[in-house]
């Protein structure tokens, strides 16, 4: 299966295939050149993927996770938490307040709606879940974030004891930079339900701060079930993470969230100076995502993956779970498509979330619709774009078995008025030959 993209567009031959699939190369060129004006160049080395896919084939003989469509991959253990991010179902995460006592330029939270507002005014977190119970809303994840939650320690405290009253069995984390933290705190978030703390560190930080940071994370390996970094993994400092990697198996964590490291649309300056580059393509899907942590940096994921191969060669006991952006979409997709009814010419994927139908063009439409009449399968025709359309679940019994069939990918949106609709917003090619069902369908 070929994405149909700016590299790939003049590997499609049928001539009414490439008009229709002309306006998606426009919305991909005006999509790039927007990003262009950002001023961070784009990484194009076929050089990158080539090792991306060597790093994989290696961790996948190494009997590595690989789940929710590759986009997520880890060995030895991974949080039930990061299981449930990937559909969203059941989780919800919060924040007091998006003030916070670090100025980190890779920050994402200025992207946030209404961000100057909750840096002056605090959120009521405490009532949002009143109101999720009272909606009978069935959580089993619940997370507090920021800016930095601890700056409130008391309010932290109180939402974790509200959450555990009203949802007794939920799984509860807290996000945080780690310098607030006490035994005395700590304790007290333990009294309070607490089940998980994710601690970042900075490796731009002096060391003495990192090393206090560590004398952190030990406090709360004394009080929290389960103890995690959470960090982006930027790219050149391989060293600096596989010591870090070392230090942390030490303290005794349950494991570490390496996160593709992101360029938030702000800071170009600093990026620039550093020479970093955005990872090309930005998407696998072209769409406006709610995900506010920007574009992913070139290199960044191979390092995951290297760190990954280093900590299996070391015998590390952590788990260490790489997170790439594109594991941040799923969630999105999948609420916005599962569950709706579509017309019995689309399948919804199971494994990429996204609504899938097949489609012919030119001369293969004649051919098609013949076979399909003949074993009255369903299909509806455009005559305006010279297609028609039917379920992918047909396209390998299809002769001839070279036959050029546009594989659609299609989201769920909600109009003004409240109406759905489904809007299609990738295309690849395939053929009765090389398409297998469980390209699209976990099996």
């Amino acid at each position: 299966m070929i994405i149909i993209s700016l590299d790939t567009f003049d590997q499609i031959n049928d001539t009414a295939f490439k008009a229709y699939a002309k306006h998606y190369m426009n919305i991909e060129q005006r999509a790039l050149s927007a990003i262009g004006d950002y001023g961070l160049s784009f990484a194009t080395s076929p050089e990158l993927s080539h090792y991306n896919h060597k790093l994989r084939q290696q961790l996948k003989q190494r009997s590595v996770k690989f789940a929710n469509n590759d986009k997520s991959i880890y060995s030895h253990w991974l949080s039930d938490a990061c299981k449930a991010c990937r559909t969203g179902e059941g989780s919800y995460t919060t924040f007091l307040s998006l003030q916070c006592h670090r100025n980190c330029y890779f920050c994402f939270n200025p992207n946030q709606d209404n961000y100057t507002h909750f840096i002056q005014q605090r959120r009521d977190a405490h009532n949002e879940l009143q109101h999720l119970y009272d909606s009978s809303i069935p959580l089993t994840h619940v997370a507090l974030t920021g800016g930095e939650p601890l700056l409130y320690h008391g309010d932290s405290v109180a939402f974790f004891k509200h959450a555990n009253k009203l949802f007794p069995n939920i799984h509860s984390r807290l996000y945080t930079a780690g310098d607030p933290l006490t035994h005395t705190l700590a304790k007290q978030l333990k009294l309070a339900g607490l089940n998980e703390i994710r601690f970042s560190i900075k490796l731009d930080d002096p060391l003495k701060q990192q090393e206090n940071i560590l004398r952190r994370i030990a406090i709360a390996r004394q009080y929290i079930d389960t103890v995690m970094v959470e960090m982006p993994v930027l790219p050149g400092t391989k060293q600096q993470m596989c010591d870090l990697l070392v230090k942390l198996d030490a303290i005794g964590i349950d494991g570490i969230n390496l996160l593709e490291f992101c360029f938030p649309f702000n800071n170009v300056d600093i990026y620039r100076r550093q020479g970093f580059f955005l990872k090309y393509p930005p998407y696998d899907v072209f769409y406006n995502y709610w995900y506010a942590g920007g574009l992913a940096i070139a290199e960044s994921e191979n390092l995951c993956l290297e760190l990954i191969l280093f900590a299996l060669d070391k015998h590390l006991k952590l788990g260490i779970h790489y997170c790439s952006l594109e594991n941040k979409h799923t969630g999105q997709i999948f609420q916005q498509n599962y569950g709706y009814s579509a017309d019995d010419t689309y399948m919804y994927s199971t494994r990429d979330y996204f609504l899938k139908t097949a489609k012919v063009f030119g001369k293969n439409r004649a051919d098609v619709k013949s076979f399909l009449k003949r074993h009255t399968l369903p299909f509806k025709e455009d005559h305006l774009h010279a297609f028609l359309q039917f379920h992918p679940k047909y396209i390998s019994r299809l002769v001839p078995s070279t036959m050029e069939i546009c594989l659609s990918s299609s989201v769920v949106e909600q109009e003004s008025n409240g109406n759905f609709f489904i809007k299609e917003v990738q295309l690849a090619k395939t053929s009765p030959a090389t398409f297998h069902l469980s390209d699209i369908q976990e099996q």
